[in-house]
């Protein structure tokens, strides 16, 4: 069997996306009133449900407020690829090039939405 098909992650894969998650986590916490978190507590829910990481920095809260604390990261999150474009990281252009030219189908799985994705291409 021969591989054909490549699938890889974007964020934290493909993408050093860490510091545009960080800082709209911190934001929505700002912005909700919530008692304020540093980076290290944020970066450590990444990778998580959105809903997960505020129960992670939060865990005592009400399901209502998380509700509003995802939704807000959204907005917020949104807002911010407009300021905060995430990088690839290093060799990874290169690497996708050469597979690309190698004959291999690449794509990319992400839970992301659409209008959360990078626009930029990265090959």
């Amino acid at each position: 069997m021969s591989i054909k098909l490549i699938i890889f992650d974007f964020d934290g894969t493909l993408g050093d996306t860490r510091r545009n998650i960080v800082t709209t986590m911190q934001m929505t916490i700002k912005e909700l009133q919530l008692p304020s978190r540093t980076e290290a507590e944020c970066a450590a829910t990444i990778g998580l449900p959105l809903a997960g990481c505020f129960r992670t920095l939060f865990p005592d809260i009400q399901d209502e407020l998380i509700s509003r604390c995802a939704e807000t990261y959204r907005r917020i999150f949104n807002e911010n690829l407009q300021k905060i474009t995430p990088e690839a990281f290093p060799g990874v252009v290169k690497t996708l090039k050469t597979l690309k030219e190698q004959g291999f189908t690449l794509t990319i799985a992400s839970s992301r939405s659409r209008n959360s994705s990078p626009s930029q291409n990265l090959c």
